[in-house]
């Protein structure tokens, strides 16, 4: 929010890239693990698969293989420089501010997440007089990449 009324961000770009935040997906899956306590299951897709995958033509699966290459391998959202005159960096036009890390949004969110749960569960005893079964945090199911 300072950068709105902050001069040296006017009709500039302003990227936000705070350096405690990257991670690549194997770290950031790791970071959640740790907070859940559990392992998650890994699916590798090499960037041959992608590569072959947005080279099929098939609308959407090779749309979100091309999009997943240029993300996930080119690294299109953060391997660029920052320069020239109306582009700057958060982080440097701000360097006392403390910025949330992903560590304490997962925790936050984890916190939520148990929250919800233990109200759920309370719901659940009120209604049947039961000890409630605790679910687990985080159950496993299928993600499949699609485009809406």
């Amino acid at each position: 929010m300072k950068t709105v009324d902050d001069i040296r961000t006017l009709n500039k770009s302003v990227h936000f890239r705070p350096a405690c935040n990257f991670y690549n997906m194997n770290e950031l899956a790791a970071l959640w693990e740790r907070k859940i306590r559990r392992t998650l299951p890994r699916v590798t897709v090499t960037e041959e698969d992608l590569l072959s995958a947005a080279a099929e033509n098939i609308i959407p699966q090779s749309v979100v293989a091309s999009f997943t290459h240029d993300i996930f391998i080119k690294g299109c959202q953060i391997n660029f420089p920052i320069e020239g005159p109306n582009e700057t960096e958060a982080c440097s036009l701000y360097p006392n501010e403390p910025f949330r890390t992903l560590d304490d949004c997962f925790n936050d969110f984890l916190a939520k997440m148990k929250d919800e749960n233990m109200m759920q569960s309370d719901e659940n005893t009120k209604q049947s007089n039961e000890i409630p079964s605790q679910k687990p945090v985080v159950e496993a199911f299928a993600i499949t990449a699609t485009c809406a």
